[in-house]
């Protein structure tokens, strides 16, 4: 058995220190680098709930739509990720795939004040005993990933707000969704799910497989933000067997995002 000093030596990403990365901020944020003048509006009002939102044709999801204005673009040297104002009430930002991508956009979302965040997604199924309808509300995260060791010490999960739970079960019922709780596996190489390493995650008692919610949960945690994740399932996920469900993915989307406006007006 490896101590945790031999460890470390093979596994720079284990080397967790307590610095902030103040100099970075300062220089992004503060110093014109980042253009935070278009959220001037969300600041005046006070609003400090936001929606991630990873699904692609959030235009297509009209009765909320609608209701928004675009105000900002971040802009990477790969991507665009449009944030809008939903009804005055609460911002929606789209969102790259990914745990670095989704981080840094809340990083760069709470610089302006927004503090409780629901991101939407979706995940694989691990276990053929739940509803491929039902939705999932992870209770805590494996960090498989890379991004969380840079926010939190090593651990082997990272839990999830359960106060922000209690919001997304609460509006569920509501609107007569049935859900699941429980844990969800976060990996960032999709195709490293392997059948060992599946297999592995259910015995954790992993139901579920996504991209980010450890790396959310861990930045949440570090910079004192409120944070919980809302997500369907688009597949199972089996040791020898990979299937795909069959949906309507702007009805279920609309209703997603329904439920998450309803939660964070009572956040």
């Amino acid at each position: 058995m490896k101590t945790y000093k031999e460890l470390v030596e093979n596994a720079p990403i284990l080397e967790f220190d307590t610095d902030n990365a103040s100099q970075a901020k300062e220089y992004f944020f503060k110093q014109g680098k980042k253009n935070f003048e278009d959220f001037n509006k969300v600041m005046e009002l006070g609003i400090d709930k936001c929606i991630i939102f990873f699904p692609r044709s959030f235009n297509d999801c009209k009765a909320i739509y609608n209701k928004c204005v675009k105000i900002h673009e971040f802009k990477s040297a790969s991507s665009i990720s449009p944030i809008y104002l939903y009804n005055n009430e609460l911002v929606i930002a789209l969102c790259p795939l990914g745990g670095p991508a989704a981080a840094n956009l809340v990083e760069e979302l709470s610089f302006v004040g927004l503090r409780k965040f629901i991101a939407v997604g979706s995940c694989g199924c691990l276990t053929n005993s739940i509803s491929l309808t039902s939705l999932f509300i992870p209770e805590k995260a494996i960090r498989d990933e890379g991004l969380s060791y840079h926010y939190m010490p090593a651990s082997r999960t990272v839990d999830i707000d359960a106060h922000m739970q209690m919001l997304l079960e609460k509006a569920c019922k509501k609107h007569a969704i049935s859900y699941t709780k429980g844990i969800v596996w976060t990996i960032d190489a999709i195709y490293r799910e392997t059948p060992n390493r599946t297999e592995r995650r259910k015995k954790e008692g992993a139901v579920a497989v996504e991209m980010e919610c450890a790396s959310l949960a861990a930045v949440a945690k570090y910079n004192h933000l409120q944070f919980a994740e809302l997500l369907y399932f688009t597949d199972i996920v089996g040791a020898t067997k990979w299937e795909w469900r069959r949906y309507n993915k702007v009805t279920l989307r609309t209703k997603l995002l329904e439920i998450c406006i309803d939660a964070l007006r009572k956040a």
